[in-house]
């Protein structure tokens, strides 16, 4: 705690004076107890070393946030900062004009040690709106004792073919092969999305996107047919239609499932959200290589994940940025989220002493990656990326073909042009 305070002096007290009586709202999606002690405490440890700054918390559960969030920005109450996980979300709230650029107040050694391409990540137009916090990937979480228990091995769920012959294998042990939140959409979106990470690649991604291409494109659609398929042979949990991504979650924790796409966050909530809170024993746990299939044009390196972080209203205070540049870059105070394995902070340093193997895993993969796709969407905005959500739903549960999942989502796109 002392190296975290010290820390924190030096980084305020390298900063302008902190003005007096002023209230920094903050929005945030964390729920992991301990993690939200974390968060909490930074900003109780902030305000101990700022006098006259108060670090107002809120919260609002993940699928609240996004359903909320606009009305929210419009209004007389709206945060000060909040989390985002950038793409095309934060092109239309930078283009609506309820964000505050930030590139004059951000200091340069705060620029430096977010590096490129997390200040990329979130500047448009020659404007910086927000600091980067973290990297994330979506993985093939899987349970080991549930696939010794089926006589499956891993190895064999490299491609498409022994992935599907191993669900089957599944099913006549009378084991759910895949947990997924079917309600709350996003989680199904992740299928499709690596898919076409696998089927179509970077370059044809960025040419549908910008119109140069259609998403009716022949990659599109037979990424979609997989998903199709998939759903098909029943791999899910009865009833996942009306699953949330909680309840898939607490299903892989609890050992009723043996496989779970899902983004590294997962460590944690797994175990949150299981019956006991702690979930099955770590020694069990793996990540699977996401399955390859033929005539893929991506590259096999590529990955599929976010570089979130954190946005400022229009009328964010600078008190509100000094908060989070100190919050974001102190290394002290972020190694304690990367020792926790709740995230993998993106600031120079502070992943250096994560210990987690998974965490460490992940971090390698984004780091060898051709390509590292950021969550369709949010690469693609709230409404075409919502309808990209709808469909990956409808594929999985075999309520649309693949061609008319592609044609809606096509449809989205020239609408949103």
């Amino acid at each position: 705690m002392n190296r975290w305070i010290m820390a924190a002096a030096f980084a305020v007290l390298g900063s302008s004076s902190a003005l007096a009586d002023t209230t920094v709202r903050w929005l945030h999606i964390t729920s992991v107890p301990e993690e939200l002690a974390l968060l909490e405490g930074a900003a109780r440890t902030y305000e101990s070393m700022n006098p006259g700054v108060t670090i107002e918390t809120q919260f609002l559960e993940n699928e609240a946030f996004k359903a909320k969030l606009t009305t929210l920005l419009q209004s007389p109450d709206a945060p000060d900062i909040f989390f985002s996980w950038g793409g095309g979300v934060l092109t239309e709230q930078a283009a609506a004009g309820v964000l505050r650029p930030i590139e004059d107040v951000v200091s340069q050694q705060t620029k430096d040690a977010i590096g490129t391409a997390g200040i990329s990540a979130f500047s448009r137009d020659g404007h910086l709106y927000g600091i980067a916090r973290d990297v994330g990937e979506v993985v093939l979480w899987y349970n080991k004792a549930l696939f010794e228990k089926a006589g499956v091995d891993a190895a064999s769920m490299s491609d498409w073919d022994g992935f599907v012959a191993g669900i089957e294998k599944f099913k006549a042990a009378g084991i759910t092969p895949i947990a997924i939140g079917g309600k709350d959409k996003w989680p199904a979106h992740f299928w499709w999305a690596k898919m076409v990470v696998r089927l179509a690649g970077e370059e044809a991604f960025d040419k549908a996107a910008s119109g140069e291409a259609s998403f009716t494109d022949a990659p599109f659609v037979a990424a979609a047919q997989y998903l199709y398929d998939l759903g098909q042979i029943q791999p899910f949990q009865q009833g996942f239609e009306a699953a949330t991504y909680n309840d898939a979650s607490g299903m892989f924790g609890d050992g009723n499932a043996a496989m779970h796409l899902m983004g590294d966050w997962d460590y944690t909530v797994m175990k949150d959200s299981s019956a006991d809170k702690k979930g099955f024993p770590d020694e069990d746990l793996g990540i699977l290589p996401f399955p390859t299939v033929p005539g893929g044009l991506g590259d096999p390196t590529d990955t599929l994940g976010g570089l979130s972080g954190w946005l400022f209203s229009k009328n964010a205070s600078d008190e509100a940025v000094k908060f989070m540049e100190w919050y974001n870059t102190d290394v002290a105070l972020q190694q304690k989220f990367a020792e926790g394995a709740y995230y993998i902070p993106i600031a120079a340093g502070a992943a250096d002493t994560m210990e987690n193997p998974f965490k460490k895993q992940v971090a390698e993969n984004i780091n060898k990656a051709h390509w590292h796709a950021l969550f369709f969407d949010q690469a693609l905005g709230p409404d075409v990326g919502g309808v990209f959500n709808d469909m990956s739903a409808e594929l999985a549960a075999g309520t649309i073909s693949a061609e008319d999942a592609a044609a809606e989502l096509q449809a989205a796109a020239e609408d949103a042009r």
